[in-house]
């Protein structure tokens, strides 16, 4: 038998994979500042204390990073990279990302633990940066979700009222907090949609991220919401809550910026038109699942890792790279994307049942 080994394309052209890296960098930095700030504005209880909080979060996450990664390289006697600042760029894109994906009052060790079971056993023992199969960041984001489930908890965010909005009770949304992210967050990076909204467009230009992946995810998840607010409020006569629905779904939590800068990452993502539109549909379609029927009110992270799993999958199986295959896949996706939002909004109003009996009942 044999074995053939060889880099992961991503490796081999390393200027551009250096180009997007070192854009990325700046993308989450000017995130960053603008999320501290905003928190220091924002009218929630100690604003400045939570801005501190922030700021010191995402200088311990880019920190922690680089040292496990210096480490690393001691270990493997590879550390003459890190003479430039080029070695730097990704390490800390990771530990800004993953504190970024934490909420403002995350206590710090456990932020440390994040960052230490993403980089190290997301991506070091794969081999580094081109070599993993997950997210590392998402990876560390999920550790300290299901083992800090209490230290995380954030109360009264838009998601849960939202889901609580929708069982009965009465919240009224000012939109225009919503936009600039004056509200309680489940992450620091879940911040102004505006800003958000600005990288996302410079990223597009730019060719960092991938319109077919991020684009079709937002697209996805604009359809889910309204056909899931149609099936949950057009029957009640109240047509504005429709459209509530589907701009609390967008513009908080983790939406946007699953959509800047997670679900279009080169490594663990799909590589052909084709395999990109399927994997951000099913990434899309298990987010909302989550947020539906969920006990978590954002299932973007958990959403991502699985859609990294099944990726191998789709790109072996699908077909690619000509006009009936695509017309195809945007068919099939869409009423994939029917039948959910359909499916969830029955769900969400525990009608499912009667449907099902009401068919019967036909033949």
């Amino acid at each position: 038998m044999n074995f053939i080994t060889k880099k992961a394309p991503i490796v081999n052209n390393s200027q551009r994979t250096f180009k997007r890296s070192i854009t990325l960098h700046f993308a989450l930095i000017v995130v960053s500042i603008g999320s501290v700030v905003l928190k220091a504005i924002s009218d929630v209880n100690d604003p400045i204390d939570l801005a501190f909080k922030a700021f010191l979060m995402l200088v311990t996450g880019a920190l922690v990073s680089v040292i496990i990664e210096v480490f690393y390289a001691i270990s493997d006697k590879s550390t003459s990279k890190f003479e430039k600042y080029k070695a730097f760029v990704d390490p800390i894109n990771t530990g800004l990302i993953i504190a970024l994906l934490l909420p403002a009052i995350t206590p710090l060790y456990v932020l440390i633990l994040a960052v230490f079971v993403g980089v190290y056993a997301g991506k070091l023992v794969f081999g580094g940066y081109g070599y993993y199969i997950f997210n590392p960041a998402l990876v560390g984001v999920l550790f300290a979700q299901i083992s800090f489930e209490i230290q995380l908890a954030v109360s009264n965010t838009p998601l849960q009222l939202l889901k609580d909005a929708i069982t009965g009770q009465s919240y009224t949304f000012d939109l225009t907090n919503l936009l600039i992210g004056n509200y309680d967050s489940i992450a620091i990076g879940s911040t102004s949609v505006i800003l958000l909204g600005i990288v996302f467009i410079y990223l597009l230009v730019t060719k960092v991220i991938d319109f077919r992946i991020s684009g079709t995810f937002l697209i996805t998840i604009l359809l889910l919401t309204l056909g899931i607010g149609f099936v949950n409020y057009y029957v009640s006569g109240d047509l504005s809550g429709i459209h509530n629905y589907m701009i609390v779904n967008m513009v908080t939590g983790l939406t946007m910026f699953g959509a800047v800068f997670l679900i279009s990452e080169p490594v663990s993502s799909p590589t052909s038109r084709e395999t990109k539109i399927i994997y951000a549909v099913v990434i899309a379609v298990l987010m909302m699942l989550v947020r539906v029927l969920g006990k978590q009110v954002e299932g973007l992270v958990f959403a991502i890792l699985f859609g990294n799993m099944i990726t191998p999958f789709i790109n072996r199986t699908v077909r690619r790279s000509d006009r009936k295959a695509l017309i195809k896949t945007l068919i099939y996706s869409f009423v994939f994307i029917v039948f959910s939002a359909i499916s969830l909004g029955f769900i969400l109003q525990g009608r499912v049942i009667d449907v099902f009996a009401s068919v019967g009942g036909v033949f």
